[in-house]
């Protein structure tokens, strides 16, 4: 059976109110990754079998039969690997994350949205002289709503409540932090409740990650380097917060979405969603504060404060957040460079979908009739909020581009340089016919094959060593600096990088400028350079490892169906084992995971300032080297490779791939040159897809226009009604968006539009009948909404 991986990696917009439509996209994304999951399970799921079935919402029961109509050609995983928000999508991201790594629920958060995200609940308290002042403008602001807003705002409800907002605390943000805090605790609470150590939705092996942006009011310092000055100093405010959750082994997780760290998602939304003016800047104190008055504790704060917020406590403190959307609102880069991390256990299908709540119609750019001068006002509130929150996207998914043009050269440079290498290390291997290599013989092969390589390459050589050289000596500095900020000492990591090419002039000498030379001089020193690489150089083996993965990978799409006896699961449980010691390598440049006598012995290095001793440079290298223990790792890759390559693989498999791993010195000496980076990871294309409500394609041809979008994406925070429709259409048009996305990702096979068709409707109706007992404040929603999926996929 062919195995594809539908990988999501998902951005979440900012926008207010809209986090409530947003919600409703979450809820449908968990669903289909949950179903998923069940289809995936070991034990198939049969629909028929009510006990089965009975904790399975309706609408996870659809989406198991959608992937179900694609057996027994091809077997479907929808995963999601990587999470992006800022913002109101900020506060989902951190939702749906804690809900995948986990396998949580999140049905009880519709009461979050629905009940408390109501004006009236969010304000501040008000007493006093205040309220009773203010409460004689009751007249002038109705006049005010009536005339000003008429046009726009026609429920009674809503004016009355912008009225009781406009008596709230002036010049002071009229929104509680601290409310808002407790109920996003409570609901963490309620997720937790059916928390499991060992359930998740993360597939064995792979890893989540979250990332939520925060804008610091007052930004850190940052030293650049340039040429007069020698150094300037610039202000950082923006801060990606970054979680995760990685699957070891089965039931083994390593995570951060764990109860432990409920606080330290409830302070990221919290940052995240600070929308200027609307609620106070967060602060680490007021997150204390709540905390201490409902009598819970934070026992990660310090790994949050240190790891992840990054910084010292007494900073920390010191500092005041405000929403992320200020400084990104659309957060693709940090998805874009995660996605480049990814292993694929399977064939995999790259979409990276963004929820966009208000999609621009394209006639936003239209210059207004008449007078085109903005007033002072307007002027004000477009340039602290409208414009910087809605920067375009266009540089991001000209990234994303320029990283399939990538793969693409890649797969071509590869290509081409397949039929020297076969030959050369044709050369190399003995003939032993379909007989494995013992781990000897590979280790032999590789060294000669690593040899030959550098020897034919010749001149070549040289820039592709110095290329290396340079990118390990930057890798290396940063790993100095980072231990040394572990252990207390502020050590920049420009003047590491500057010793270390001290370090590297002194130790190489480029061998046609030997003559140049006086006796007296001592002669080249390679054998520092290749020491420096071989106790270092942790790039480069995970370059191989890459490099054999992706040749795995061409086994699902071009050979395994040659060789009939290739069971498609081991090649999943071969590449599972490589993509372990790929994590193993990439631990490596991990500060935390060295002994803290490392971390203080770099921290020495700064006792001089700018000028570092090389001597003790060299002596912090060769203690980091030895930790990282390469030579022997090399040695286990061998061991791994021949043992389980000859479990896993027939034995035509088993050679092409060996032939791989030992040839891979041949391709590197190419690739890297042209491409510099360790991009064997996933060479697949990235497709993009939308989710917004301009692509309900399937009940509505133009789409429509969300209720929040009103009072400046504030509007549903007045409006119970409102809440329901946006909520309820976020389910429905992310139905249809996944269901389309799934489709188009599956080319192998293509559904009968009648069927559907079907699954559609279904889709639709389960997740009328599941929300229908909940929504209740417009009589007319739900029918309004069955007479539509009547009228355009017909009815029983």
């Amino acid at each position: 059976m062919k195995q594809i991986e539908i990988r999501l990696a998902l951005v979440f917009y900012g926008g207010v109110s809209l986090a409530i439509y947003m919600h409703g996209v979450s809820r449908e994304i968990l669903n289909l990754v949950k179903a998923s999951s069940c289809h995936g399970a070991r034990e198939p799921l049969d629909l028929e079998d009510e006990a089965s079935c009975a904790l399975l919402s309706p609408t996870t029961r659809v989406y198991i039969a959608l992937l179900q109509a694609y057996d027994p050609d091809i077997n479907v995983r929808v995963v999601v690997d990587t999470i992006a928000g800022a913002s109101a999508g900020g506060v989902n991201g951190v939702m749906l994350s804690r809900a995948i790594a986990h396998d949580l629920p999140l049905d009880d958060h519709r009461n979050l949205w629905l009940e408390n995200a109501d004006v009236t609940k969010l304000a501040q308290p008000q007493d006093g002289l205040s309220r009773f002042l203010k409460s004689g403008m009751s007249p002038v602001i109705d006049r005010m709503i009536t005339s000003g807003l008429k046009a726009q705002i026609t429920s009674a409800e809503t004016r009355e409540k912008l009225r009781l907002l406009t008596q709230s605390r002036w010049f002071t943000p009229p929104f509680s932090g601290e409310r808002y805090i407790g109920w996003m605790l409570d609901a963490c609470r309620e997720m937790d409740r059916d928390w499991r150590p060992k359930a998740t939705l993360v597939p064995n092996g792979q890893t989540l990650d979250l990332f939520v942006t925060l804008t610091d009011y007052h930004g850190r310092s940052q030293r650049i380097r340039i040429d007069e000055p020698v150094y300037i100093d610039e202000r950082e405010h923006r801060r990606i917060l970054k979680f995760s959750c990685h699957h070891r082994t089965p039931g083994v997780l390593d995570s951060q979405f764990t109860p432990a760290f409920a606080p330290a998602h409830v302070f990221a939304a919290r940052a995240t969603s600070s929308f200027p003016g609307a609620f106070p800047p967060a602060t680490i104190g007021e997150m204390d504060k709540v905390l201490a008055e409902r009598g819970e504790t934070w026992d990660t704060r310090m790994s949050f404060l240190t790891n992840i917020l990054g910084g010292t406590e007494d900073d920390l403190l010191r500092r005041a957040f405000v929403d992320g959307s200020v400084v990104m609102n659309k957060p693709f880069a940090p998805v874009i460079a995660a996605i480049g991390e990814r292993p694929a256990t399977r064939e995999v299908a790259r979409r990276l979908v963004y929820v966009d709540p208000v999609p621009s119609s394209g006639e936003r750019g239209k210059l207004p009739e008449g007078d085109s001068v903005p007033g002072f006002f307007r002027v004000i509130l477009s340039s602290l909020a409208h414009i910087p929150r809605n920067e375009p996207i266009g540089d991001d998914l000209r990234a994303i581009e320029a990283r399939n043009r990538r793969a693409r050269r890649l797969a071509e440079v590869i290509a081409d340089t397949e039929p020297m290498v076969e030959r050369e290390v044709g050369r190399i291997l003995p003939d032993a016919g379909d007989k494995p290599l013992t781990i000897e013989e590979l280790t032999q092969c590789r060294t000669v094959a690593n040899e030959a390589a550098h020897r034919q390459a010749g001149y070549a050589h040289l820039g592709y060593q110095t290329l290396k050289l340079q990118a390990l000596a930057e890798r290396v500095s940063s790993l100095i600096a980072a231990l040394s900020a572990r252990a207390g000492v502020i050590l920049q990591e420009e003047d590491v990088i500057e010793a270390m090419r001290a370090f590297l002039r002194d130790a190489s000498v480029v061998e046609g400028q030997s003559h140049s030379r006086s006796k007296a001089e001592p002669q080249a020193r390679p054998d520092r350079i290749i020491a420096f690489l071989r106790l270092l150089d942790v790039d480069y083996r995970i370059r191989r490892l890459r490099f054999v993965v992706r040749k795995l990978n061409s086994f699902y799409q071009s050979r395994a169906h040659e060789v009939a006896a290739q069971k498609p699961d081991d090649l999943d449980a071969l590449k599972r084992e490589l993509y372990e010691q790929i994590d193993k390598l990439q631990n490596c440049w991990s500060a935390q995971s060295y002994p803290s006598e490392i971390a203080e012995a770099a921290a020495e290095l700064a006792v001089g300032g700018s000028s570092i001793d090389l001597s003790q440079l060299e002596a912090v290298m060769e203690q980091i080297g030895r930790h990282m223990g390469l030579v022997n790792l090399d040695r286990l890759h061998d061991d791994v490779f021949a043992v389980m390559s000859f479990t896993y693989l027939v034995p035509l498999l088993r050679r092409e791939l060996t032939r791989a791993y030992i040839g891979f010195a041949f391709y590197d000496l190419i690739t890297l040159p042209v491409f510099q980076r360790n991009d064997f990871s996933e060479v697949n294309e990235t497709l993009v897809d939308r989710i917004s409500p301009r692509d309900a394609s399937s009940l509505l041809d133009e789409g429509f226009q969300l209720k929040g979008s009103a009072l400046n994406t504030f509007g549903a925070f007045f409006n119970r009604s409102w809440r329901e429709h946006d909520y309820l259409w976020g389910r429905l048009t992310a139905a249809d968006r996944l269901v389309a996305i799934l489709q188009s990702s599956i080319q192998a096979k293509r559904l009968p539009q009648d069927q559907v068709r079907g699954l559609r409707r279904r889709l639709f109706l389960a997740i009328l009948e599941e929300e229908q007992p909940f929504l209740t404040a417009d009589p007319e929603l739900i029918p309004s909404i069955e007479a539509m999926i009547a009228s355009r996929l017909g009815s029983d």
